[in-house]
């Protein structure tokens, strides 16, 4: 099967896609304490002629209540594309209702399209993962990464974005996770594209990127916090080829500390 998925700090991709480029990092770690979000792995497939897909999610399941309510509707917004008030909020069946859903826009699309797939390394297929990926006592951290391939050898689509919420009441970083930018800052970001794109002078940078190093902007989705400091995710196409991938790197805890807007760091 040629199912892909983008994981917590790699995305293997084939011709259709490149590879995630990972600098040397710390391994994440998950402290377990009494504030532990605790959660189950979901898990499930689904492939017919129409296509396959496959869905994994880990599912809130003891922790804060403010803060149960918040990821999982987190989880449930970026599985069914903002609705979930009229969900069912048992993890299996919203695992299989996605796949299901998925198959069956396949099947339309085929059908309206009027194409025919000759077997199943041309049907299409899409993966989606929401996982923990950190957390300390007040924080948490989830990440979603995917692929989405239709047919007709298009490269198909994949991405990763990531939130981070506050444990006593649930909230949601946005954007105000960083509370002041400024040139420094903006340095740090560049020094971040270089470890990516594996260059050492800004020249270098300029050829791999598709705007100008000092006109960079922040990332559309928030920044969060992993391990590793605050990661900053571009998507495809934002600021470089499709052959570079999505672009990301991670401020350390000591550089980014005095932009950060939270409760706690490590």
């Amino acid at each position: 099967m040629r199912i892909t998925f983008c994981f917590l700090v790699l995305l293997m991709l084939t011709t259709a896609c490149s590879e995630r480029k990972s600098p040397d990092m710390p391994a994440v770690t998950i402290e377990q304490s009494a504030d532990t979000l605790r959660t189950v792995s979901i898990h499930h497939e689904l492939e017919n002629a129409a296509g396959h897909c496959q869905v994994d999610f880990d599912w809130p399941m003891e922790g804060s209540p403010a803060l149960q309510k918040a990821v999982r509707e987190y989880i449930i917004t970026a599985l069914f594309d903002g609705g979930y008030s009229s969900l069912p909020d048992n993890p299996d069946t919203l695992a299989t209702l996605w796949c299901e859903r998925k198959l069956a826009s396949f099947e339309k699309s085929l059908d309206d399209m009027k194409i025919q797939v000759s077997g199943p390394n041309e049907a299409p297929e899409e993966g989606i993962k929401i996982m923990k990926a950190w957390e300390n006592d007040k924080l948490v951290t989830y990440e979603v990464s995917g692929f989405s391939y239709f047919t007709g050898g298009g490269r198909g689509t994949f991405g990763t974005r990531g939130a981070t919420f506050r444990k006593r009441d649930g909230h949601r970083y946005g954007k105000e996770i960083i509370k002041n930018t400024d040139d420094h800052l903006h340095a740090l970001m560049i020094v971040g594209l270089m470890r990516f794109f594996e260059v050492t002078d800004t020249n270098a940078l300029k050829e791999k990127m598709t705007i100008a190093p000092d006109l960079l902007p922040m990332p559309d989705y928030p920044p969060y916090l992993m391990a590793d400091g605050l990661r900053f995710q571009y998507n495809v196409y934002d600021i470089c080829r499709f052959d570079d991938g999505d672009p990301w790197f991670s401020i350390d805890w000591d550089d980014i500390k005095p932009y950060l807007n939270v409760e706690t760091s490590p």
